[in-house]
C-alpha cells in the first residue's frame, strides 16, 4: 500500500494493543478499487459472521466495505471507518453506513506544499528555512458533519 496507507495502518494496529478483547481478523489490500473492497469484504464476513467492525485505510476501502455489507443486509451490523472524502464515502457516512471519516486538513497539505515549492525554486534544500516534514491534522467527522462536508466540497445539498 501506499506510505500513508500502511502510517495509518501501523497507527490502528498501535490502538489496538490497547484492546485484548479486540480480535483483528485481517488485513489486506484492495489497490485503490471499490470493487476488490467488496470482495474483500465479503470474504472476511464470509469467514467471520460475527464481524463487528472495520477499519478502512484509504479513500476507496470503505464505499466496497459498505457495498458488501448492504448487499448481505448487514446495514447497522457491522460498523464502518474510514479515510478520507469520497463524495460516495460522504453519502453513506450521511445515511449513516459509514460510521466516521477521518479526513485530512487539504488546505494545509496545498498551502506547505507550495511553500515548499516556492523555496526550492529559490534554492533551499530540505532544512533550510523549512521542514523536511510537516503535520498535517485529520479530523474525525460523523453523520452530523455530512451534508456540509458534501455542499463544501462538492456543491451537494
Amino acid at each position: 500500500g501506499a506510505p500513508c496507507h500502511e502510517e495509518r495502518l501501523e497507527g490502528a494496529l498501535e490502538v489496538l494493543k490497547k484492546y485484548p478483547d479486540i480480535e483483528l481478523v485481517g488485513v489486506d489490500y484492495d489497490r485503490e478499487s471499490d470493487k476488490r473492497a467488496e470482495q474483500i469484504t465479503d470474504r472476511y464476513i464470509e469467514a467471520n459472521p460475527d464481524l463487528k467492525g472495520m477499519i478502512c485505510c484509504n479513500m476507496v476501502n470503505p464505499v466496497g466495505a459498505v457495498h458488501a455489507v448492504k448487499k448481505r443486509g448487514l446495514d447497522g451490523q457491522v460498523t464502518i471507518v474510514g479515510m478520507d472524502h469520497d463524495e460516495r464515502a460522504l453519502r453513506y457516512l450521511r445515511e449513516g453506513d459509514i460510521y466516521c471519516l477521518g479526513v485530512q486538513d487539504c488546505y494545509s497539505i496545498g498551502f506547505d506544499t507550495m511553500q515548499v515549492a516556492v523555496k526550492v525554486a529559490d534554492g533551499l534544500l530540505p532544512g533550510e528555512m523549512y521542514e523536511k516534514l510537516t503535520a498535517e491534522k485529520t479530523t474525525m467527522i460523523y453523520k452530523k458533519d455530512a451534508a456540509d462536508m458534501l455542499y463544501k466540497l462538492y456543491g451537494e445539498e
